[in-house]
């Protein structure tokens, strides 16, 4: 009974804040990349990021005879951690953030900054770039009480907006299909993957019916989900009983500093420089602990409850990592053999770990401290999939609705998003590769290679694919001077 009245009264709350929506929204749009402008003025191509969403669903909605105008997706591999701050920033090309997250321990004025509200605006966060709007704290606060009411309405303003839009690459950010995933789980999201890919169905039909052409459509989300409810994972009292004290400052060599911004499956500790390294070794065997690493300088430690590594970058043309074992093989990489070293090729090792239990580890270990974040924190912790740390404020918020998945970590659930088009064949990416594949030299080509040869199927449609027969085709109107030309 006391379960049943919860259920009655979150979804009471839920649907009257579905109702202040209106009032959650910022006006003004986000500052999109520099874009040429459409000749029909409708949008010829359709970046579509959104938050969260699995390769796994996305592929098994296909499956079932989904999104049938769209090439098998691709994966796309995350940041470690896997956040959306740190994914977008590389797939939409801006600068690094500042840290992994808004809310995190600034080393540089030794202090927690952001605060749990704050950090819920979209505006307070690194984006893909996107022309859509931005949305508020408010707005975060409900989506996760009502998600997929939330994203159905932001779908369909993201259609509005592309229809009103006069660029040429509309980039649009659906943000609230992370917090589908957080607190409905998987079921929730394959409703929803339902409902876009009708939604874009009608989109198409209205773009055509506007300028006698079709949409490109690009898909990609920034990570992925573990789509179970997790154990909590106590960090604070784990490092209590190894003599660290939890501060907002780091003023003693046994403080430590750290912000947990959502219910996620990553942790980024500020520790006094001499502490990281026993720090780490305290978390690496805690229970619910994927691994551990650290902070080394020209190496990245890794540390397991059974082994011990270390990663360096040993060249860049090509791209190669040198993975050395100091006990057991965290990573798993160098199989039944006596081996403890071995230099490996990035994009030979990107492949054969693709559906790994961490996908492409080398690079994603090395740049968490290395240029995926300006400031990054001494020691980053990994959880396994079941496991979770989190805010306590959104724990009682996680109560009242619930909660069913997290990410953030380094496995291959909580890494693979997806990555799909509408008009090209895509492959599997990482953050940084999904930049060039959305928005490089390559693509601009394959663009207008490809709507030349859609203007060229219109102009046979509409005189010489019907002269034959004697009758007058019809069509809507064919532009011609396109910037893609």
């Amino acid at each position: 009974m006391q379960f049943a009245s919860n259920m009655l009264r979150g979804r009471t709350i839920a649907g009257f804040l579905v109702l202040l929506l209106p009032f959650a929204t910022v006006d003004c749009a986000a500052a999109g990349r520099e874009a040429g402008i459409s000749p029909d003025g409708v949008p010829q191509r359709l970046v579509l990021a959104l938050d969260g969403i699995p390769y796994d669903v996305f592929v098994a909605i296909q499956g079932q005879g989904y999104f049938t105008d769209f090439h098998p997706a691709a994966r796309m591999v995350s940041t470690f951690p896997s956040l959306s701050d740190v994914s977008f920033a590389a797939i939409g090309g801006s600068e690094p953030p500042e840290g992994y997250q808004q809310m995190r321990y600034d080393a540089a004025q030794n202090k927690v900054v952001g605060n749990t509200i704050g950090s819920l605006s979209s505006r307070a966060h690194p984006g893909v770039g996107e022309d859509s709007r931005s949305y508020s704290s408010l707005h975060r606060i409900i989506g996760y009480m009502a998600p997929y009411h939330v994203a159905l309405r932001e779908m369909r303003e993201i259609g509005r907006e592309v229809l009103s839009s006069p660029k040429q690459t509309f980039v649009a950010y659906l943000e609230t299909s992370d917090a589908l995933l957080h607190v409905e789980g998987r079921r929730a999201a394959e409703k929803f993957l339902i409902k876009l890919d009708a939604f874009l169905q009608n989109l198409q039909a209205d773009v055509r019916a506007r300028t006698g052409r079709g949409l490109f459509v690009d898909i990609v989300s920034d990570h992925g989900s573990t789509m179970v409810k997790g154990r909590i994972v106590p960090v604070e009292r784990l490092l209590r009983r190894c003599g660290y004290h939890r501060r907002g400052r780091i003023t003693n060599p046994n403080d430590v500093a750290y912000s947990l911004a959502g219910i996620i499956g990553s942790v980024a500790i500020g520790t006094s420089g001499e502490q990281a390294e026993e720090a780490a070794s305290c978390l690496a065997v805690a229970d619910g602990v994927d691994l551990v690493a650290v902070d080394r300088g020209d190496a990245v430690g890794v540390l397991t409850a059974d082994g011990m590594a270390e990663v360096r970058l040993a060249g860049t043309s090509p791209e190669t990592y040198e993975y050395r074992v100091l006990r057991g093989d965290p990573l798993g990489l160098l199989g039944m053999t006596a081996v403890t070293e071995r230099r490996f090729d990035e994009s030979s090792l990107f492949i054969q770990t693709l559906d790994a239990q961490r996908p492409d580890p080398l690079r994603r270990l090395w740049w968490a401290f290395h240029g995926d974040v300006k400031e990054p924190s001494p020691v980053l912790v990994s959880l396994a999939d079941g496991y979770e740390a989190g805010n306590t404020k959104l724990f009682a918020l996680a109560r009242m609705r619930g909660r069913v998945g997290t990410h953030g970590s380094m496995t291959r659930l909580a890494t693979l998003g997806v990555f799909a088009s509408n008009w090209r064949a895509v492959d599997d990416v990482d953050s940084h590769g999904a930049n060039d594949a959305l928005f490089g030299a390559a693509t601009v080509t394959a663009m207008r290679r490809a709507h030349s040869e859609r203007l060229a199927r219109m102009d046979h449609s509409a005189t010489g694919g019907t002269q034959a027969t004697g009758q007058v085709a019809t069509s809507a109107p064919v532009v011609r001077n396109s910037l893609l030309q």
